[in-house]
C-alpha cells in the first residue's frame, strides 16, 4: 500500500527536487530534515517545498544515508 500524499516532503536541494517520505527523514531524530515545519523560513508555500541553498550531489549523499543507515564513502576491510 502506497503512502498518502501528506506523508510525502518535496525538498529542493541546489535547485534539484526529491520527494521524500516524512518517515524517511524522522530515521534520524535528532536533525533539521526530521523536524521540517511549514513555518520555517526556508519553506515555500507557493511552491509547497523547503529549499536549501546547498550542492545537490552532496545532499543524494546524505539521502541515501537517511533511507538505508550506511555511508556510502565508509568501507570496511
Amino acid at each position: 500500500m502506497a503512502m498518502a500524499t501528506g506523508h510525502r516532503v518535496c525538498v529542493n536541494v541546489g535547485g534539484v527536487r526529491h520527494e521524500i517520505y516524512r518517515a524517511t527523514l524522522r530515521k534520524i531524530p535528532a536533525t533539521r530534515l526530521a523536524r521540517l515545519t511549514e513555518t520555517q523560513a526556508n519553506y515555500d508555500s507557493v511552491l509547497d517545498e523547503y529549499f536549501f541553498d546547498r550542492h545537490p550531489a552532496v545532499f543524494t549523499q546524505v539521502l541515501n544515508y537517511y533511507r538505508t543507515g550506511n555511508d556510502a564513502h565508509t568501507h570496511t576491510q
